[in-house]
């Protein structure tokens, strides 16, 4: 039992420290074409294992063979995502050169404001293609409220800070303290 927990410790590692790299050669492309850096987000990289398990087991190159991508992308807290495909191909280094080389796939690994990134490979020998690739990359939905906080003996205007989730009586707060600061 101990090995098996071992082996697949192991297993989730490897395929971390993959991730991780793969992010990085892309986040590599991304400098090199003066955007941002990517970061290797769990809830895209699950859209991705998603994708590419669905589409080995199928054994098809397809988009909507988990389902649409917008259904799929629904709850990874994103509010712009693009998917790359591709089968057959032997390692990620060549999925990369292949996804350059297209103009569809390449606009999306330079799309421009994009922070996140899933990425994640399937295989299934008894399929045509073997192996199925998926990157699904996005900018991750910043959710903020504004939370008031005023010094309301001296007047001054309130100040703001970001937090997570609007609340309608944080609006009703900045609406009373409003209407403070315009009595005289």
């Amino acid at each position: 039992m101990k090995l098996i927990c071992f082996l697949f410790g192991l297993l989730i590692a490897v395929s971390s420290s993959r991730a991780d790299d793969i992010t990085a050669m892309i986040s590599q492309y991304r400098r090199a074409h003066g955007l941002s850096e990517v970061k290797t987000d769990a809830k895209l990289t699950a859209v991705a294992l998603r994708q590419a398990q669905a589409m080995a087991r199928a054994g098809v190159l397809d988009h909507n063979v988990a389902g649409s991508f917008s259904s799929r992308i629904a709850g990874a807290n994103t509010d712009s995502a693009a998917e790359n495909i591709a089968a057959g191909t032997k390692t990620w280094a060549d999925t990369l050169r292949m996804w350059q080389a297209s103009p569809g796939h390449n606009a999306n690994l330079l799309r421009a404001g994009v922070d996140s990134l899933g990425v994640a490979v399937a295989h299934n020998d008894n399929t045509r293609y073997k192996d199925y690739w998926a990157m699904v990359i996005g900018h991750r939905e910043v959710k903020r409220r504004a939370v008031l906080t005023a010094n309301y003996d001296s007047g001054t205007r309130p100040k703001e800070r970001s937090t997570e989730r609007a609340s309608f009586s944080t609006a009703v707060t900045r609406a009373i303290t409003s209407l403070r600061n315009l009595l005289p």
